[in-house]
C-alpha cells in the first residue's frame, strides 16, 4: 500500500512533516526508532512510562499490526483482500475485515462531505489522463472524449454489503486507499503505542502525523511544514504545535503537462472527471483522526478555494493552504488553525 500510488492516482506528493526539537537538556528520556511500511518508512519517538519498557516488543507489536494492515489493503499484493475485490467479478462477494469496512466507511464519510472531491475510486480516471497506476503512461496526444470520461468517473456507490464481513461491486471499478492509507496507518500505530502505556509520543508515515503529550522540549510536539518548492527539501514554511493532535500535509509541486494549446494540472476532479484548473501548492489539515486529515488533505487539492474554504468552517476542520500564483506565494488558514500555526517564512 505504498503512498507514490497515491501520488500516482490523484498527483500529490506528501510533504515531509520535519519534526523541530527545541533545545536538548530534556531529550535523553525519550527514545525513537523507525521501520519499514507502505513503501517507505514510519519514525516514531517517544518517552518511555515509568519503570521497565520493552521497545522492542513494543516495536514487534507494531509490525505485526501493519503487517496485517498490508494483507488487508496493498493493491501491491497479490493475496490481499483488496486485490481480491479489484479482481473479483461485478456482482461476486469477496471477504472484507474491519480495517477494510473502516477504511471505505472513512472514505464514505470524507465522498459525501467534500461532495466526492474524495474517492477511492479514481484510479481508473487518472489512468485515462496518462498519468495513473501503475506508472505514469506515454504522454497524451489527445484529450480524452467526453464519453469515456464519463465511463470511468469515481463509483464509489457502486460498492455494495451484502452481508457482514463481505463486499461486492455492482459495477466495473478499482478500489485504491492510498490516498488514506497512510493516516490510518498512523492511527493504528497511535492505538498500539498507547496500549503499551505511553503517554508522550509522535509517530509519522509520509508526512502524516500524530502526537500525544510532550514533546522533548517539554511542550508541545512542533511539526515543520516544508515549503512546497520543486527540488528542494528541508526548507521549513511553518510549524504547527500539536499536543494530542492528528496532521496531514498534501500536495502537488505545481505539476502540469500541456495538450492542444492548453494546460491541465495532475489532480483530477472525481467529480467532473478533468483535472483542476489551479489547486493548491500544498494543505495541511488537523482533523479528530490521522487518517480523515490525510483523506480531506487529498479533497482540498481536489476542491476550489473557495468551496474549500467554506468546507473546512462547515466541518470545524483546521486548514493551511499554500498557493503559488504567478511566481508568487501566498497562504491562506481556516478558522480553527492560527492556535496551532507559526509562520517561519513570509
Amino acid at each position: 500500500m505504498h503512498r507514490r500510488q497515491a501520488v500516482s492516482l490523484l498527483a500529490l506528493l506528501p510533504l515531509a512533516a520535519t519534526i523541530g526539537l527545541v533545545g536538548c537538556a530534556r531529550e535523553q528520556p525519550y527514545q525513537q526508532f523507525e521501520g519499514a511500511t507502505m513503501g517507505t518508512r514510519y519514525h516514531i519517538r517517544l518517552r518511555p512510562p515509568t519503570g521497565s519498557f520493552d521497545t522492542a516488543a513494543l516495536q514487534r507489536a507494531i509490525d505485526a499490526r501493519l503487517e496485517a494492515l498490508n494483507a488487508s489493503l496493498s493493491t501491491y499484493r497479490p493475496d490481499s483482500l483488496i486485490t481480491a475485490f479489484n479482481e473479483a467479478p461485478v456482482g461476486q462477494a469477496v471477504p472484507a475485515d474491519a480495517d477494510f469496512e473502516r477504511m471505505l466507511s472513512l472514505s464514505r464519510q470524507v465522498h459525501q462531505a467534500s461532495g466526492g472531491a474524495f474517492d477511492p475510486t479514481v484510479g481508473a480516471l487518472v489512468n485515462l489522463w496518462g498519468f495513473g497506476w501503475p506508472k505514469p503512461r506515454e504522454p497524451l496526444t489527445r484529450l480524452p472524449e467526453p464519453a469515456a470520461i464519463e465511463a470511468v468517473r469515481g463509483r464509489l456507490d457502486a460498492i455494495e454489503q451484502p452481508a457482514p464481513g463481505q463486499l461486492r461491486k455492482s459495477a466495473p471499478l478499482r478500489l485504491d486507499f492510498s490516498a488514506i492509507a497512510k493516516g490510518y496507518g498512523v492511527d493504528l500505530i497511535a492505538g498500539v503505542i498507547r496500549s503499551h502505556g505511553v503517554e508522550h509520543f509522535m509517530v509519522e508515515i509520509g508526512g502524516e502525523v500524530a502526537t500525544l503529550g510532550q514533546g522533548p522540549a517539554g511542550g508541545p510536539w512542533r511539526i515543520g511544514i516544508e515549503a512546497p518548492d520543486p527540488g528542494v527539501s528541508g526548507r521549513i514554511l511553518a510549524r504547527v504545535k500539536l499536543g494530542e493532535g492528528a496532521l496531514a500535509t498534501s500536495g502537488n509541486y505545481r505539476n502540469f503537462f500541456e495538450l492542444e494549446g492548453k494546460r491541465f494540472s495532475h489532480v483530477i476532479d472525481p467529480v467532473s472527471g478533468y483535472p483542476v484548473a489551479h489547486p493548491p501548492a500544498s494543505v495541511s489539515v488537523i482533523a479528530p483522526s490521522v487518517a480523515l486529515a490525510d483523506a480531506w488533505a487529498t479533497a482540498f487539492m481536489v476542491l476550489g478555494e473557495e468551496r474549500g474554504a467554506a468546507l473546512a468552517e462547515e466541518n470545524q476542520l483546521a486548514v493551511f493552504w499554500v498557493y503559488e500564483d504567478n511566481g508568487a506565494r501566498r497562504t491562506r488558514q481556516s478558522s480553527r488553525m492560527p492556535p496551532y500555526l507559526d509562520m517561519v517564512q513570509p
